[in-house]
């Protein structure tokens, strides 16, 4: 064997001289490259996770949303059936009043009278 750096290597091909820069810049691109690779596929399994959740958070509000909707729905039927019943009373309440009032004017009018003096001795407080 020669003390020649670029001498034929024993194996029948030329001996190339190992540069360490180059070396380590070949050995640090790969690394790169690699960390680039499971960077992205860190990225894709993130969204695909942050697809799903949001999926399952729209489903939910909108299940949500639906009851709440249902429930006031039922509420304003309540409300509406309550208004009529109050309007329905209130109008049977006028009629009486006004039946009560022709049949016994007097007794009609010492109520009122009566209701007022109270009232007004309340308001005066």
């Amino acid at each position: 064997m020669t003390d020649n750096p670029t001498a034929d290597s024993p194996f029948g091909a030329p001996a190339t001289p190992i540069d360490p820069f180059q070396a380590a810049k070949a050995s640090a691109m790969k690394a790169a490259e690699e960390l680039r690779s499971a960077a992205a596929q860190k990225a894709s399994e993130l969204r695909d996770v942050a697809e799903q959740r949001a999926q399952q958070w729209r489903e939910s509000a909108s299940t949500a949303a639906t009851d709440i909707k249902e429930k006031a729905d039922e509420f304003r039927q309540y409300a509406d059936d309550t208004w009529q019943e109050a309007r329905a009373r209130c109008s049977d309440l006028r009629v009486e009043a006004e039946k009560f009032a022709r049949e016994k004017p007097v007794q009609a009018l010492a109520t009122a009278f009566g209701i007022g003096f109270v009232l007004g001795l309340l308001m005066r407080r």
